[in-house]
C-alpha cells in the first residue's frame, strides 16, 4: 500500500464552507460515481456503504492491520486510467490490555528479578531495530507509511462509542495523497484510509468520507457470548465460564485452543512451538499434581498467552528482564516466542520452555494452596526446579539442573556472597527480590538438593522438609480461611495477608523442627559444588 500527502483542499476552506460544500455536492456525487452498495462483514462486526465504482482487492495472507481493501475499478480503455489508482482500505488496530506483571501476592518482581542470571541474559536489552507493536494510528503511520507525516487531527462527532479523528498526511516526494478517518476506543482503532493522486483528492475524499460517516460498528461475530458458549456445549471441560470470557476478550488475529486444564492463546505463527507448549503443559501438570496434591480438585482454568515477540510480550505487562510471568490477578501466564528475537545472541525456544515450565508451576501452586503463595525459596525454587525438565515422546523423562542458575550459585558460594540458609528460608518476597540473582539461584539449588541428593534421601528429617512444609501450608491456610469466613472477613485482603504470613511461618517452623540448618547447609554446599552445568541450546 502506498503512502500519501496532504492536499491543499481542506486547508483552503473553513470548516463551515466545507460543510456547505458537502451538502451541496452529495446528490451530484451519487449520480456521478454510480451510488453506493452496502457491505456487511459479520466476522468483523462492520457494515458500511461502498462506492459502486470501487471493487474488492484481496489482502495479503500475512497482512495484520488492513482487514479490507477496495480499489477503483480500472477502465478497459488505458487512456482513461488514472496515474494512481484510488484505493480505500479498512485498518483494524487492536490494543493489548494494560497489565502489571505479578508472580504472586504483593508487588511485581523487580527488573531483572529472577528469570535469568546476568551472564545468561541476552534478551534483557530490547533490540532497537525490532519493530514496536502497532497499537494506534500514529504507530501505524510511522511503521506502515514510512516517510509520511501525520497532520493535526480534526476531531469529528463521536459515534459508535468511539472518538472520531480525521487526518491528512504530508507525503514524501511523489507520494499519493492520503486521508484517514479513525474510530478509536480503549480496545481498538478502526479506520478508513484512502489514497489517490493529488489531483483526484477532492472527489475521492468525498467518497471516503461518505463511507466513514456511515460506518456501523458492532461486535464481531466471535464476540457473541451465546455463540461462543455453543463451542463448549458438547465438551466436558472445566471452567467454561472463564474460557468463554477469554475468547470474548480475544484480540483480533490471535488464535485459541483449549486443553483439559488450560486455554492457550497465541499470536506466533510457529505452530511446532505452540503444539509442544500445549503438550508440555498437560504433561507437567501431572508432575505438579503428583508432588503437590490439592485438598480439593483444582478446577480453575488459566490462560496461557504466547506472544510473537518480546515487544508484544512487554505490552502485555512482561517485566523487562524476563522471558515469562504468571499474572495471578488476570489468571494468565504470559511468555513469548524467544527464537524470533535475536539469533546472533543464540536465543532459542529453549528459553521459552524454561520460562514456561517455571511460570506454569506458579500458576498451579496458586490454586493448590488455596491462593496462598508459599515462601519465595519454595515457590521460585520449585519454578526453577521444573525448568530443568526434559520432555520427550509424551513423557517427562528427567529433571536436571536449571541452566540459568548453576554458575550463579556456585560463584556465590565460592565468594561467600550466598545467603545463609537459615535466613533464606525465612525471607518474604520483598527480601528475596532485594537480591534476586543470588536468591533465585540459591532457592533453586536448595530445592534441587532436597529433591535430588542421595544424602537427603538417607536423612528422614531432611527428606520430609518439603512435603511437611506444603502439607502444613495447605491445612493451616484452609483453617485460617474458615475462621475469616466466620468473621465475615473472607474477602478482606489485609486480613488474608496477615493470616497467610502466620501460616507460612508456622509451616516453616513445623517443617524445620529437628533439622540442624547449619549441618544442612554444609551438605548443600558440597552438593552444589559438584553440579555439572548443562549445555545451553
Amino acid at each position: 500500500m502506498a503512502g500519501s500527502h496532504a492536499s491543499g483542499y481542506n486547508k483552503r476552506m473553513s470548516s463551515a464552507l466545507r460543510s456547505l460544500l458537502a451538502l451541496a455536492t452529495t446528490a451530484p456525487l451519487l449520480a456521478a460515481q454510480g451510488g453506493y452498495t452496502t457491505e456487511r462483514f459479520p466476522d468483523l462486526g462492520l457494515s458500511f456503504p461502498r462506492a459502486r465504482t470501487y471493487e474488492a482487492i484481496p489482502t495479503q495472507p500475512n497482512e495484520e492491520q488492513i482487514v479490507l481493501d477496495f480499489g477503483e475499478k480500472v477502465p478497459d480503455d488505458t487512456k482513461k486510467r488514472k496515474r494512481v489508482r484510488p484505493e480505500m482500505c479498512i485498518v483494524w488496530i487492536e490494543r493489548a490490555p494494560k497489565r502489571a506483571a505479578r508472580t504472586g501476592e504483593g508487588d511485581p518482581p523487580p527488573s531483572g528479578g529472577g528469570d535469568d542470571a546476568p551472564e545468561a541474559k541476552p534478551e534483557a536489552k530490547p533490540d532497537p531495530k525490532a519493530p514496536k507493536p502497532i497499537d494506534s494510528i500514529e504507530s501505524f503511520v510511522e511503521q506502515r507509511l514510512r516517510g509520511y507525516k501525520l497532520g493535526d487531527a480534526k476531531p469529528g462527532k463521536d459515534r459508535e462509542g468511539c472518538k472520531v479523528r480525521e487526518f491528512e498526511l504530508e507525503p514524501p516526494k511523489n507520494g499519493p495523497a492520503t486521508w484517514i478517518c479513525a474510530y478509536e476506543n480503549e480496545q481498538r482503532t478502526i479506520a478508513v484510509l484512502g489514497q489517490c493522486d493529488e489531483k483526484d483528492m477532492g472527489e475521492e475524499q468525498k467518497i471516503w468520507r461518505h463511507t466513514a460517516e456511515h460506518f456501523d460498528i458492532g461486535e464481531p461475530e466471535g464476540k457473541n457470548r451465546a455463540k461462543v458458549e455453543q463451542i463448549y456445549a458438547r465438551k466436558s471441560l472445566s471452567g467454561v465460564e472463564h474460557r468463554v470470557d477469554v475468547r470474548l476478550a480475544l484480540v483480533r488475529g490471535w488464535k485459541v485452543e483449549d486443553t483439559l486444564n488450560y486455554i492457550v492463546l497465541y499470536d506466533t505463527p510457529d505452530q511446532p512451538l505452540v503444539r509442544k507448549i500445549i503438550r508440555d503443559l498437560e504433561l507437567l501438570r501431572k508432575e505438579y499434581e503428583q508432588l503437590f496434591p490439592s485438598e480439593t480438585p483444582v478446577t480453575s482454568v488459566s490462560a496461557v498467552r504466547i506472544c510473537k515477540s518480546r515487544d508484544e510480550y512487554l505490552s502485555y505487562g512482561g517485566p523487562p528482564q524476563s522471558a515469562g510471568y504468571w499474572n495471578y490477578e488476570d489468571e494468565e501466564l504470559v511468555l513469548y516466542d524467544a527464537e524470533t528475537q535475536d539469533k546472533a545472541h543464540h536465543i532459542s525456544d529453549a528459553n521459552t520452555f524454561i520460562a514456561l515450565y517455571h511460570e506454569a508451576f506458579h500458576q498451579y501452586i496458586h490454586y493448590s494452596t488455596g491462593e496462598l503463595p508459599p515462601h519465595s525459596w519454595f515457590n521460585e525454587g520449585h519454578g526453577d526446579f521444573f525448568s530443568g525438565a526434559t520432555i520427550k515422546d509424551g513423557k517427562v523423562r528427567s529433571i536436571g539442573p536449571n541452566p540459568w542458575r548453576v554458575r550463579t550459585i556456585q560463584n556465590a558460594i565460592k565468594t561467600g556472597n550466598h545467603v545463609p540458609l537459615r535466613e533464606l528460608v525465612t525471607y518474604e518476597q520483598p527480601q528475596y527480590y532485594a537480591n534476586p540473582y543470588v536468591c533465585y539461584a540459591e532457592g533453586w539449588s536448595l530445592i534441587y538438593f532436597l529433591r535430588k541428593s542421595e544424602v537427603v534421601a538417607k536423612r528422614p528429617e531432611w527428606a520430609q522438609l518439603l512435603p511437611t512444609y506444603f502439607a502444613e501450608l495447605k491445612s493451616g491456610y484452609a483453617a485460617e480461611l474458615a475462621k475469616l469466613e466466620e468473621q465475615g472477613k473472607s474477602k478482606d485482603k489485609e486480613a488474608r495477608a496477615k493470616a497467610g504470613l502466620a501460616v507460612r511461618q508456622a509451616a516453616l517452623a513445623r517443617a524445620t523442627q529437628g533439622v540442624d540448618l547449619d549441618e544442612l547447609e554444609t551438605a548443600w554446599k558440597t552438593f552444589v559444588a559438584a553440579i555439572q552445568e548443562p549445555k545451553r541450546e
